[in-house]
């Protein structure tokens, strides 16, 4: 998968990511977790795109956040999750749910949607690990402050890169 896309073959990537069965030991040098937060565990990016795992504890979930106009594709590896989204009202500026999908061991989704921001829970017993395909490496993007009610910029950065801490 990194050959592929590190040659720019995301067709053959994207079009078979459903289809496609990743084990523990595939993705073992990536496998980094954290008590207090969920974390995001690079394995490769260059301009074009940007490969991530994210490795989560039980209950641990994202804010709820928009990829600063850039596709995803996310890949349940293991556990379960609850992707809920959301979309800025135009005329009101207030953050609406629209809808909740829960998502399985393998399932695929994709946000395309420059104005869907989206969270992620990890609803298994267990630990969960998921893997993220972003085209082009987002540097930041924005978050829905809940309590506030307001929306802010934030920068991202990894746990590890390329199995190594940063």
């Amino acid at each position: 998968m990194v050959r592929l896309l590190k040659n720019g073959d995301y067709n053959p990537v994207l079009s078979q990511a459903e289809h496609t069965t990743l084990s523990l030991d595939d993705v073992l040098p990536y496998l980094h977790f954290n008590k207090g937060r969920y974390t995001r565990n690079c394995i490769a990016r260059d301009d074009y795109f940007e490969l991530v795992l994210l490795c989560w504890e039980q209950g641990q979930k994202t804010a709820i956040h928009c990829h600063n106009n850039q596709e995803c594709w996310v890949k349940v590896v293991a556990g379960s999750f609850a992707e809920e989204l959301y979309r800025i009202n135009n005329t009101s500026g207030e953050m609406e749910y629209i809808s909740t999908e829960m998502l399985s061991q393998h399932d695929v989704t994709a946000v395309e949607d420059a104005n869907i921001f989206h969270n992620l829970t990890n609803k298994s017993r267990g630990r969960s690990i998921s893997l993220h395909l972003y085209m082009k490496p987002i540097e930041e993007c924005r978050i829905y402050d809940e309590e506030t009610s307001q929306i802010k910029r934030v920068s991202l950065s990894y746990d590890t890169l390329e199995g190594k801490p940063c």
